[in-house]
């Protein structure tokens, strides 16, 4: 209870105090002269008002914490009625009841906004996922399904004339076929290569790139030159570096026909410089409305760290990506970006 509320209460106690004297100096016909002047009388009259003033004080006391009390379990009530979405009981304080009203409108207002951001970040994933699913079908039917059925057409035709090709046509032809079923088998390995990420795990940036780039390697017949010099980074910011290393790959193996490639990582105290680079196709980006998918994911990850994404290509002049990330002085900022 607070001092204003002591106050009012002693001035309360003191005001019935004075009615009671009055009403008990009135039905006995008392007199404040006969009080003072009897010594004993005055004794057992201070005491009486002591004993009634305190037990006045306490059935107050008492009676304004049942009451706190009671308004403490009522709003307790209403507010558990609207965690749980359910009607609160009107109190008799118009106050209390206004903002109780105005909770109740902010958390359905919140809970529109949260269902509503749910479900737009459901049908963006699920946007995400068929634009995936329709991209592997077409790399499947471009390149291993395509192979698959010209290796097919030559073999029928193969065998449907097998008596009448001599042995060197017949030799040429079979090495065509095999030839066809080697590149339907790499560009395979390929497409397996992107669907099945590598995770940093608890390795480091470096460690992790390594495995990727043996990885591909060992399952492309791409050559891959890795130079780095980066010391520790933040946590965060090495998933997204590591990421994006391996949307360039993808982009390189999917794309490119590149039969090189060179990735550097440089770290200064004050930046992060990433380059990666092919001797592939490129190609003309003006003639290109918008991004691909794949490097408007890169462009996405660098603007979230604050950095800065330069592509450089032409066609038959390969794709050269240079990305500049700032760095934070000092090693504790995990919490930079996060996706």
């Amino acid at each position: 209870m607070k001092k204003p509320n002591y106050f009012l209460l002693l001035v309360y106690t003191f005001f019935v105090l004075l009615v009671v004297f009055h009403y008990i100096f009135n039905i006995f016909d008392f007199s404040w002269q006969e009080l003072f002047g009897d010594l004993e009388l005055l004794q057992s009259f201070v005491f009486f008002v002591v004993i009634l003033g305190l037990s006045l004080t306490i059935l107050i006391v008492v009676a304004v914490r049942l009451v706190q009390h009671m308004a403490v379990a009522h709003m307790q009530k209403n507010l558990k009625h609207l965690l749980e979405g359910r009607r609160w009981e009107p109190t008799e304080q118009p106050e209390i009841d206004r903002s109780l009203q105005r909770l109740e409108d902010r958390l359905h207002s919140l809970t529109e906004n949260l269902q509503r951001s749910e479900n737009q970040s459901l049908q963006s994933e699920e946007k995400i996922i068929e634009k995936e699913r329709r991209r592997i079908a077409r790399d499947l039917h471009d390149t291993v399904s395509q192979e698959l059925f010209a290796a097919n057409m030559i073999l029928s035709g193969v065998a449907a004339n097998v008596d009448r090709i001599d042995q060197e046509n017949l030799h040429k032809q079979l090495q065509g076929i095999a030839d066809i079923l080697h590149t339907a088998q790499k560009d395979l390995r390929i497409l397996l290569l992107h669907l099945r990420p590598t995770e940093l795990e608890n390795r480091t940036l470096i460690e992790g790139m390594e495995v990727i780039i043996k990885e591909l390697t060992d399952k492309s017949d791409l050559e891959v030159h890795f130079n780095h010099q980066a010391e520790h980074l933040p946590k965060q910011i090495e998933e997204h570096v590591f990421r994006i290393v391996q949307e360039m790959i993808n982009n390189t193996l999917r794309h490119a026909q590149a039969s090189r490639l060179d990735i550097y990582l440089y770290q200064t105290p004050s930046e992060l410089k990433i380059k990666v680079a092919d001797n592939g196709i490129g190609f003309d980006p003006l003639a290109q409305d918008e991004l691909s998918y794949g490097l408007k994911n890169i462009e996405d990850r660098v603007q979230d760290m604050a950095g800065t994404f330069k592509l450089l290509t032409a066609p038959k002049k390969g794709v050269s990506i240079e990305i500049t990330i700032p760095l934070l002085e000092g090693d504790n900022h995990e919490d930079i970006t996060g996706r």
